[in-house]
């Protein structure tokens, strides 16, 4: 099992941080699975324009190629002006349906506005329903508030419920790898 932690944002470190935080989580819940981080920070990924993935340059071939090997996603996005950044739309229309299709996925968000965990329902999930991937029910979201001068996730609260999203994807993710759930 490949779980793929999507880094979804160019503005900040804080989106970063909430998702190394929480592969750190999975991978200690369930340590046979395999984990990468794509900070799409870290690639200069084309505008999609509709030419065939072949025609991109090699950064946005190889994010396409690692969301295409993975088996589960864990999808962290900033809210700005209440929706999500241009750059995780531009890698969702990047990246064929078929990449997406039938795999398990998780969001996790960060906003400054506690009303900003209204932009997942409303314009992350529908997206992920439209590629076919299979979503947790619920999300996590946490605010700027939730992270110390260090940048790090605090408050006993704010971590006891990361811990129980966390259960719950790898709980979700275990079930479909010994083959008691299937997505297709």
């Amino acid at each position: 099992m490949k779980v793929v932690g999507i880094s979804g944002t160019l503005v900040g470190s804080k989106t970063r941080v909430l998702v190394e935080h929480l592969m750190q989580q999975v991978k200690q819940q369930y340590p046979e699975c395999e984990t990468d981080l794509v900070d799409l920070k870290e690639y200069s990924l084309e505008l999609c324009d509709g030419r065939p993935t072949e025609q991109y340059g090699s950064d946005t071939k190889e994010v396409i190629r690692k969301i295409e090997e993975a088996d589960a996603f864990l999808i962290g996005t900033t809210i700005l002006h209440g929706s999500m950044p241009g750059a995780l739309k531009n890698l969702f229309e990047l990246v064929p349906v078929s990449a997406f299709s039938d795999k398990f996925t998780a969001f996790a968000a960060n906003g400054g506005n506690p009303l900003h965990y209204l932009a997942i329902e409303n314009y992350v999930k529908p997206i992920a329903s439209y590629l076919k991937m299979w979503s947790l029910p619920e999300y996590l979201f946490v605010l700027s508030s939730d992270f110390n001068k260090e940048n790090r996730l605090t408050g006993e609260l704010k971590l006891g419920e990361v811990d129980s999203f966390i259960d719950r994807y790898t709980t979700v993710l275990k079930q479909i790898h010994a083959g008691k759930v299937e997505l297709s």
